[in-house]
């Protein structure tokens, strides 16, 4: 982290200031890393969902699930852009990989442990549990209301 001033004690700061910077920080590395395979952070989260359901998954419950990490809009672009990719196929309501899929996701699967490895570097588990421990209390502590499955 680059500083060009000394910056107060961190018990004085402000978490919402840290969390935004480190929601778009992290979101930035995710996205250009998986741009340069031809992957979205949609398409990325649709291909892992399906990777979780060997006989496909049922697309209406993938857009409900994963929908909140962006919009349910954004997951019905993902499944028409992996479609039209020749990713994934679509039958009896359940999105299932092709073989060119299943080769993607691996693809974008080996990106994402590269940035999990690249996010934890320095980073204890303790210390990364404590954190998202700490970031859930403060959500509902405001009175905010947050999942991820």
């Amino acid at each position: 982290m680059t500083t060009q001033k000394p910056m107060q004690p961190p018990e004085l700061q402000p978490i919402g200031f840290w969390t935004a910077r480190a929601g778009e920080a992290i979101r930035t590395r995710i996205r250009a890393a998986l741009r340069e395979i031809g992957v979205s952070q949609p398409e990325w989260w649709l291909l892992h969902q399906i990777s979780l359901h060997p006989v496909g998954a049922e697309r209406e419950a993938t857009i409900e699930k994963i929908g909140h990490n962006d919009t349910p809009e954004a997951i019905v672009d993902a499944i028409d852009s992996a479609t039209a990719k020749g990713w994934i196929v679509e039958s009896d309501s359940r999105v299932k990989f092709t073989p060119t899929g299943a080769e993607k996701f691996r693809q974008a699967a080996d990106i994402q442990q590269m940035l999990q490895d690249e996010r934890m570097h320095g980073i204890r588990r303790d210390d990364y549990v404590t954190t998202i421990e700490v970031l859930q209390r403060t959500i509902q502590n405001v009175g905010g209301d947050a999942w991820h499955w």
